[in-house]
């Protein structure tokens, strides 16, 4: 070996994979990726829209502000909600219990926090 020139060492973590990895087991964001969406939008997600749609940012940030562009353009009918603020008619404090969307699938029950 040249002098100066460290051996390559194929078992030392150059990239810091590692912590990548753990990070992922745990379901945080890896380490150096601020602000990476960990699974997507899932509203858009659930709206079928295409991967590289939801994919590309969160519906919510830490704070629980809206950050979905779609949803964040939307203005609930009854309250009148919208931007950061924003959501559809089933999650509406003004939303009686035991509301079922239009568009919801049949056989498809109540979510678990609605009992």
């Amino acid at each position: 070996m040249e002098p100066g020139r460290r051996e390559f060492d194929m078992w030392r973590d150059y990239l810091g994979l590692a912590a990548v990895v753990a990070a992922l087991r745990r379901g945080a964001e890896a380490p150096g990726a601020p602000g990476a969406p960990s699974g997507g939008c899932t509203f858009c997600k659930h709206n079928g829209e295409a991967k590289q749609v939801y994919s590309g940012h969160r519906l919510r940030d830490a704070a629980g502000r809206v950050l979905c562009p779609v949803l964040r353009s939307y203005v609930c009918p009854q309250c009148g909600a919208t931007q950061e603020r924003a959501h559809t008619r089933r999650f509406c404090p003004l939303t009686r219990r035991g509301y079922a969307s239009v568009y919801s699938r049949p056989g498809r029950g109540p979510r678990r926090s609605d009992h």
